[in-house]
């Protein structure tokens, strides 16, 4: 029969607190059995997870709240881009998307399909990043649709961007001359381009002043989820600290 360790001598072999033990037995990385109240681990498993490699992280509140809580964030976002009608989506500090993308128009699913068009997209997010970060609010992607960007802070300090729009804030002939160039570019039928441009949501000018504080509104929404979160990991943390497990 396997030698079955206990959690204490669990965390000594893999030198991490009893929050991360309890982690990996959730992720599948620890095989654990519990007997009474008492979780036991098989010495095998833990010797080849020793000299598998793994990444054994420890878990402080700061370094749970890294991995974004996509699954926490994602309904605000989508109640956003339903109500406003528009596009809206989270980007870390360099472009990467965090959420998937509530309510995309038409006309950007007809790009999202391409695989070049992604690229497209996936370029001009990494863009809205950058020019953010120089201040700007109001941003153009590669295929003329425009967009708002708010930073999303935590501790005073950005951890990424909310960003929505997807819609034409300018003459829409501008854009429209380049759906041949875009129908080319990305191999999309130029006839179903046409259709789905049709049906892009216009703004007007006066507008745009309304439109730059929406996402500043959403991006305040969504980092009062993140205090909760940090403030509820946190307690946990505590709980962990004052319990004793053999």
């Amino acid at each position: 029969m396997e030698e079955l360790l206990t959690t204490r001598q669990v965390q000594e072999l893999l030198k991490v607190d009893r929050i991360t033990i309890y982690r990996m037995l959730q992720d599948g990385r620890l095989r654990g059995v519990k007997i009474g109240q008492q979780w036991r681990f098989p010495r095998g498993n833990v010797e080849k997870l020793l000299s598998s490699g793994v990444t054994l992280e420890t878990t402080t509140a700061a370094e749970l709240t890294a991995a974004f809580p996509a699954h926490c964030i994602q309904p605000v976002q989508d109640l956003f881009a339903e109500v406003s009608g528009l596009s809206a989506i989270i980007l870390d500090l360099e472009g990467v998307p965090q959420t998937e993308v509530s309510n995309p128009c038409e006309f950007c699913r007809l790009l999202w399909k391409s695989d070049k068009g992604r690229a497209a997209c996936l370029e001009s997010w990494r863009e809205f990043a950058h020019q953010a970060a120089k201040g700007k609010k109001l941003l153009t992607c590669h295929s003329g649709l425009s967009y708002w960007v708010h930073p999303v802070m935590e501790n005073s300090k950005p951890i990424g961007w909310f960003v929505t729009g997807g819609c034409l804030a300018e003459s829409s002939e501008t854009t429209r001359q380049r759906l041949f160039e875009i129908s080319r570019q990305f191999d999309i039928p130029l006839q179903a381009l046409q259709d789905a441009f049709d049906k892009i949501p216009r703004i007007e000018p006066d507008m745009y002043a309304r439109l730059n504080s929406w996402p500043a509104v959403a991006a305040r929404a969504v980092e009062g989820i993140l205090r909760e979160r940090i403030s509820f990991i946190q307690r946990l943390q505590q709980i962990a600290n004052l319990t004793q497990i053999s």
